[in-house]
């Protein structure tokens, strides 16, 4: 796609795949929207206009504002769902919701397993592991489900950080926004925050508009910071540390499935029993099997794209096509 030669087309498409995008990072934990941005072929066309966006603003603006567009309309239409879903089926949402967590570690795991035996590797998990542990303990009870109602400079500029140490989850595949949402146990205000917005009719929605619109702009500054000035430092990082990241992304993901019962369910008191548990357990178990059979075959049909170390070493899109190429000829040779 050459960005001096858009047609209308382009920009529909573009809105579409930020759309995509949108869902895909709030809606579905567990699946990155990094890597889905590969399979949609736009994974370098994305990262370089955000890193050079004020290189060649009036270029790379035809790109990165039908795609802003696009994802900000899919997070909102998956935020919408999903506190709807929380608001009206609580425990059936939060285990569907940790079976798609849990459908994503074996082929973490599988990755990761000729890495086990390096102690940077192991010492990097348990630290990440034991720092969420730690925040999520320390961090207030009953203050999981919505942000607070007056906000301090303070914990705008919190957001901030959130939102620059968010923007990993676009530049390295394999580390989700979701997972990291939930692993610091905002992923539900978040959503809630979002849908906010949307719900005109709500009581006193300009004071909540207002709060919240500082909210999200404080996080919105962040994302938009990490993504400018720190796409090619993130890369470098997760280039020459590519185990180690993924480690990282493992700690998140063991970590959230325990944020997201405390926050959902044993902070507003929610009593569940053996029946109800039973059922729970086997809507995780179904959510997990069934997300992790999706995941199998989208990875078996595209895994000469969805190839991280490729992806990460690549340093132009003609690069990372002729790594492609190479692959397609070795999965050729295997099969």
């Amino acid at each position: 796609m050459s960005l001096k030669k858009m047609k209308p087309l382009d920009y529909v498409l573009i809105l579409i795949k930020g759309m995509l995008l949108g869902i895909t990072s709030v809606g579905i934990p567990g699946l990155s929207a990094s890597t889905l941005s590969i399979v949609l072929g736009i994974y370098f066309l994305m990262i370089n206009s955000i890193a050079d966006i004020f290189k060649d603003f009036k270029k790379n603006i035809k790109f990165v504002a039908p795609l802003l567009i696009g994802f900000l309309l899919g997070v909102g239409l998956a935020a919408y769902t999903i506190v709807i879903l929380f608001e009206h089926f609580p425990l059936i949402t939060t285990f569907a919701i940790i079976g798609f967590i849990i459908s994503s570690l074996p082929s973490m795991i599988m990755k990761l397993k000729v890495y086990f035996r390096q102690p940077s590797c192991i010492l990097t998990f348990i630290v990440i592991l034991a720092i969420l542990t730690a925040y999520n303990v320390i961090r207030p009870q009953n203050t999981g489900m919505v942000f607070p109602e007056k906000v301090t400079f303070v914990y705008l500029f919190g957001m901030a950080v959130i939102g620059m140490f968010a923007a990993a989850t676009f530049i390295i595949p394999g580390i989700d926004f979701a997972i990291i949402m939930l692993s610091i146990g905002i992923y539900y205000p978040f959503m809630n925050m979002i849908k906010s917005f949307i719900d005109f009719n709500s009581p006193n929605y300009l004071d909540t508009a207002a709060n919240n619109g500082m909210i999200l702009t404080a996080f919105l500054i962040g994302l938009l910071v990490g993504l400018a000035l720190f796409s090619k430092l993130i890369k470098f990082i997760s280039k020459k540390y590519t185990a180690q990241t993924q480690f990282a992304s493992l700690a998140f993901v063991v970590a959230a499935p325990t944020v997201l019962v405390r926050t959902c369910i044993i902070e507003p008191g929610v009593v569940v029993d053996p029946i109800q548990l039973t059922f729970l357990i086997i809507i995780a178990i179904t959510t997990s099997l069934l997300f992790f059979s999706i995941r199998t075959i989208t990875y078996n049909k595209n895994r000469a794209i969805i190839i991280q170390a490729d992806i990460l070493f690549a340093e132009t899109s003609q690069e990372f096509v002729t790594t492609i190429k190479l692959n397609q000829k070795r999965i050729k040779k295997d099969d």
